[in-house]
Order: C-alpha cells, then structure tokens, then sequence
C-alpha cells in the first residue's frame, strides 16, 4: 500500500496536471451523487409534481453553473499557460502577416465607407491614376503622372497595397460625378507683363470650359448641399502669386471633366510657351 502511494505521489510529482485531473474526477463523480440524492429528496418532498419539477430543474441548472467554476478554479493555472501560450501564438501570427492583415484592414475599410469606386481619379502616397480594379489586399489604378503637374495617363498599372488606406491620406478627385476644379501655375518673368497674360489665359480657360460649365456647377452644387458644405466658386478664376516680393506668377482655376484634364493642361502649356515666343522681346528686358 505504502508503495503504491508513494508511486502515486511520484506520478504526481513529475506530472502536475494529474492531480488536478485526478480532482477533477473526483469533484465530477461527488456532483453526480449529489445530484441524484438529491433530486430523489426534492421527488419525495411536499408540493405538486409541476412544483417538483420545476425545484429539480432549477437545482440541476444551478448545481452545474456552481460544478463548472468548480472546475475552472481547478484548473485557473493551467488555463493560464494555456492563454499565454495562445497569445504568444496569436502575436507571432500577427507579427508573420503584419501587411497582409493590414491590407485586408485597409481593403474591407475602403468598401465599407465607399471611400472610391472604379473609374474615379485617386492618389495615394504620391501615386496618382484612375481606379481599375478594387480587390481585398490590392487597389490597381491606371498611373497619372509620372510628374507632379502631369495630367496624363502613362499607360502603366499601379498596384496600390490597401496598407496604404491606413497610414496614408487618400485623395479622390471624382466626388464631383466626374468633374473636378484644377489649378495651374504660369511663371511670368516680366512683372508688366502679368496682367496681360492673366486675362489672356483667364480667356482661353472660359472658352475651354463653357461647354460644360452650367453641368459643372450643378454637379458640384448638388454634392456640396448634400454634405452641407460651402459652395466654392466654379466659375474659371485667376489670381497673381508674388513669391518673395520678386518672382511672378499666375494661378488660373477651372472647373474640368476628369477625362480632360489632360487636355486642358496642354491647351494651357501650349499657350504659355506660344505666348513667351510672341512677347520675347519684351521679357528679355525683364
């Protein structure tokens, strides 16, 4: 006897879980008896059989919510290694598909709040296209650029990781239902020469947006009360920019078609560069 306890206590010993294996056996067998006793009591105690019933029901119900924190007392430690060893799982999983998880986040986000749909004008982190294909872990658009001032489409496909939706600012040029107003810089070297050449490409900007302008201003009227934002002005617009007192410069602002913007922008270079042979005596005494 004395060696098969000491036995016992060996196996105990080397495998700690055992006991509490063992425990939990016995705690188990201990409910069952007490249920049984008691469950016969409450049938040969006083009332009606529904009364009866319904003591047993609820003794039955709560003597094994009472059996089940039993049992996770018993095994709290063990539980506890167990959900540590779980996190540390779970936390080296995240870590192995950081960016894969992220661009899943980024790619359920964009669809969830509608933020772009395919066709629009986007640019993410300096990438700048028309959107051609919208997946879970990718957005590809159709790259604008490669230059910052370019309006024209390269040819080439961007692949954009959704990642991006999450660190990066998303701009979308398309709220406009497929107008949008732009904004292009002229520097002029001759200071008497600014006026001149601001109504003159004020001018050719009007002519080249009149077609549409009353469908332009509509559309954007519509989205700005449906947002409750301030109307901004639509109409072509120009403004003198003086860089420290000494450089010249002339913005004009229109209204544009998404798929014209390409358009408009060599319409205005090429105007420029007409208008500098025309006036080149005079900015050579600038």
């Amino acid at each position: 006897m004395e060696a098969l306890v000491a036995k016992a206590l060996d196996l105990f010993a080397k495998y700690p879980y055992l006991k509490t294996v063992v425990f939990t056996f016995l705690l188990f067998v201990f409910y069952l008896v007490i249920r049984k006793v008691a469950l016969k009591a409450i049938s040969k105690g006083p009332g009606s059989k529904v009364e009866k019933q319904l003591i047993q029901k609820k003794f039955s119900k709560y003597s094994l919510y009472f059996l089940v924190l039993c049992i996770f007392f018993l095994w709290f430690t063990q539980l506890q290694v167990f959900f540590v060893s779980i996190l540390a799982v779970a936390a080296a999983i995240v870590l192995a598909f950081k960016e894969m998880i992220m661009c899943i986040t980024g790619g359920l986000l964009v669809n969830i709040s509608n933020t772009f749909k395919t066709g629009d004008r986007i640019e993410v982190d300096g990438y700048r296209g028309f959107v051609i294909e919208k997946s879970l872990l990718t957005t590809k658009i159709l790259e604008i650029g490669p230059e910052k001032n370019s309006q024209q489409t390269t040819g080439d496909i961007i692949s954009i990781p959704n990642s991006l939706m999450l660190s990066k600012g998303l701009k979308n040029e398309s709220y406009f239902k497929g107008y949008s107003i732009k904004s292009f810089v002229f520097k002029i070297e001759n200071q008497s020469l600014v006026t001149s050449f601001e109504k003159a490409i004020l001018a050719e900007g009007e002519k080249f947006c009149q077609s549409y302008l009353e469908d332009a201003k509509k559309n954007i009227n519509n989205f700005c009360d449906k947002e409750r934002l301030i109307v901004p002005s639509v109409n072509p617009k120009s403004k003198v920019l003086v860089d420290e007192g000494k450089d010249f410069s002339v913005l004009i602002k229109i209204p544009l078609k998404n798929t014209e913007i390409a358009d408009a922008e060599q319409l205005f270079n090429r105007f420029y560069l007409n208008w500098k042979v025309k006036n080149a005596d005079k900015l050579k005494q600038s």
